[in-house]
């Protein structure tokens, strides 16, 4: 194994391992079923209308995904980054066309698993089912959030909630970016960090 792949493997072993325990082998095991993929700034990892063909956990980088309405505005679900995994797991698991766009923001580096991998890795080793299903309840649960959030929160309050889970990105991402993840104007977003920093 070379330098970077031992980099990628070793740091998706300190996330699996911040879940649950693996031992050696079973690491050695889990990196077979995954490809380490490098994405350039300003690609899209998917683009709507297309099947998501891989889930991805993000070695290096940052990405958005959002939708657009039949107006051509752009709704911001998240901003998948280092530690994350990115990709469209309803299209991913269904096999049917994404209504998701996933941009790179920038140059990233990404361990990619298809499905057909993926649900081997799942029969096949115990550790990483549970890791991956500890994964999937903690997204399940933090979709339930950004809902109730979003109906009951002002944009202030959504905007301090921003600002703790995104902290390690928040300086990385434009306004216009953020203020479409918090569902308000470009114009008014600048209002609101303008009161946050004084």
């Amino acid at each position: 194994m070379d330098k970077e792949s031992e980099r990628c493997f070793k740091k998706f072993r300190a996330h699996i391992e911040k879940h649950v325990k693996i031992v050696d082998s079973e690491m050695e095991m889990i990196g077979g079923y995954f490809s380490i993929r490098k994405i350039a700034k300003r690609t899209d990892l998917l683009e709507p209308g297309n099947i998501c063909r891989f889930e991805n956990f993000v070695v290096s980088g940052l990405f958005q995904s959002s939708v657009l309405d039949e107006t051509g505005k752009v709704y911001t679900l998240n901003f998948p980054h280092e530690d994350w995994w990115v990709g469209d797991f309803k299209s991913f698991t269904s096999r049917t066309p994404s209504i998701m766009r996933i941009e790179t923001l920038e140059d990233s580096v990404l361990l990619e698993i298809s499905k057909s991998s993926l649900d081997e890795l799942l029969a096949n080793s115990l550790p990483f089912a549970k890791y991956f299903r500890i994964l999937s309840e903690n997204a399940s649960m933090a979709a339930n959030d950004r809902i109730l959030n979003q109906m009951s929160q002002s944009a202030e309050q959504r905007y301090e909630m921003f600002c703790g889970k995104y902290a390690a990105v928040k300086d990385r991402l434009s306004q216009r970016r953020i203020a479409s993840f918090l569902g308000i104007s470009p114009e008014y977003f600048n209002q609101l960090d303008k009161r946050k920093k004084s």
